[in-house]
């Protein structure tokens, strides 16, 4: 279940740095949260907020010059062959 939760997640991330968005929502679980403070830690993302009455969390994207901090990013794991 948390590969369908990261590849989600992951999408995400990857289609709003290509729409230059400044936030996105997703769908809140541990595993998200865990990750999204990894991004955090390493200065791929701004930050996020957890928004508990929607059960969603708020992440705010990080931009240098214009330029997304994310070039590309892929899901490699399938259901058949986990890889981390």
């Amino acid at each position: 279940m948390n590969y369908y939760i990261l590849s989600d997640l992951i999408i995400r991330l990857k289609l709003a740095y290509k729409c230059h968005l400044i936030s996105i929502k997703v769908l809140k679980n541990k595993f998200s949260i865990k990750f999204l403070n990894i991004l955090y830690k390493i200065g791929i993302i701004r930050g996020f907020f957890i928004l508990e009455n929607e059960n969603k969390i708020l992440v705010y994207l990080k931009y240098k010059n214009k330029r997304a901090t994310i070039y590309d990013i892929k899901v490699i794991s399938k259901p058949s062959k986990r890889v981390y």
